[in-house]
């Protein structure tokens, strides 16, 4: 492996995470040979004002933005989706199956500190996300997760489920309301009705939408039946209370597809969204940061092993230390890791 990666694995599975970047580019079975987050731009393919640090990769954090910073910023030096995607990271402490990394961005005016921990036998890892505001300033800021699928696990199969309400294309931000869109269907560029869990017309786009408001946890999951194989995230839904699906076609073949979850509602620079819509459908687009202040963040991610008759899941939710799964009729129960559990 290469020097900026770090393991941590269990009985079944085994996660990596680069360094260089912060990324999880890694989560699998160790009897399917199989990695969902297989996705990797190269150098060539980053934004211009990315060239000089890591590439996005996997799952990676954007944090301080979601998106493109102001002119203003990019003059400063300022990455597209943050500066922390595209940094190195440092190790605090590392284990077998746990990690704590770590890593200050000036550019943004945050420190991050970030604990992984995987269960002894289950595909289930934990992450908590800490991070403080360094500056004397309070500042508007935005933390999206970007879990990124591509092939071998991606194909014209793979189905998306979550919890998802009302939202709406990106490429409409300006006339939100009255281009509001009900989960799972969307609209492409010639109107065509999308079903955003297997979409069928090749669109090049980011749909955004809430999570249901009753719901305590949002979720999200990716299955592919040709593998027989799930992937999925679950969260406190007062953490992340978007969900934003990434789709991009290579001559009409799905190519990449991201199932992100944030605090972000509209994919533009800050000075962009307080002109548009500080809120929508009644939830913030953007979070705020105090001076010196600390907010911590926590998210689950899984792999499970499906059958054929698998037909993707209904709901999800956390129940006395286990991920609970609803599908068909059939409950799938997964043990939490112990300490980022409670």
């Amino acid at each position: 492996m290469k020097p900026s990666l770090i393991k941590l694995e269990n009985k079944t599975s085994k996660v990596i995470i680069d360094l260089f970047g912060g990324a999880i580019t890694d989560f699998r079975l160790k009897y399917i040979d199989i990695n969902p987050l297989s996705f990797a731009f190269t150098k060539q393919q980053m934004p211009r004002n990315n060239s000089e640090g890591a590439p996005y990769q996997g799952h990676f954090l954007c944090l301080g933005r979601w998106g493109e910073p102001s002119a203003g910023e990019i003059k400063a030096g300022v990455p597209n989706h943050g500066h922390f995607a595209n940094m190195p990271w440092t190790v605090k402490d590392v284990g077998p199956s746990v990690l704590t990394m770590q890593a200050t961005s000036e550019l943004e005016g945050l420190h991050i500190e970030r604990t992984i921990e995987f269960d002894n036998n289950h595909a289930v890892y934990a992450v908590k996300e800490v991070i403080q505001n360094i500056n004397p300033l309070g500042r508007m800021f935005n933390m999206v997760q970007h879990p990124t699928l591509a092939a071998p696990f991606l194909d014209e199969s793979t189905v998306v489920n979550c919890n998802a309400s009302v939202g709406f294309d990106q490429a409409l931000y300006q006339d939100i309301r009255k281009n509001g869109l009900q989960w799972p269907y969307a609209k492409d560029a010639r109107q065509n009705t999308i079903d955003l869990t297997n979409p069928q017309y090749a669109y090049d786009s980011v749909f955004s939408f809430i999570v249901k408001k009753e719901s305590d946890f949002g979720w999200i999951t990716a299955h592919s039946p040709k593998h027989n194989l799930l992937l999925g995230y679950i969260w406190k839904r007062s953490d992340y209370p978007w969900i934003h699906l990434w789709q991009h076609y290579n001559e009409g073949i799905i190519q990449y597809r991201g199932i992100e979850f944030g605090t972000a509602g509209i994919h533009q620079p800050f000075n962009k969204i307080i002109n548009t819509a500080t809120a929508v459908f009644g939830e913030k687009t953007f979070s705020y940061i105090d001076a010196g202040e600390t907010i911590t963040k926590n998210y689950f991610s899984f792999l499970y092993q499906t059958q054929s008759t698998f037909e993707g899941v209904e709901a999800a939710t956390i129940e006395e230390g286990f991920i609970v799964l609803q599908s068909k009729g059939k409950t799938i129960n997964l043990k939490l890791p112990n300490q980022l559990s409670r």
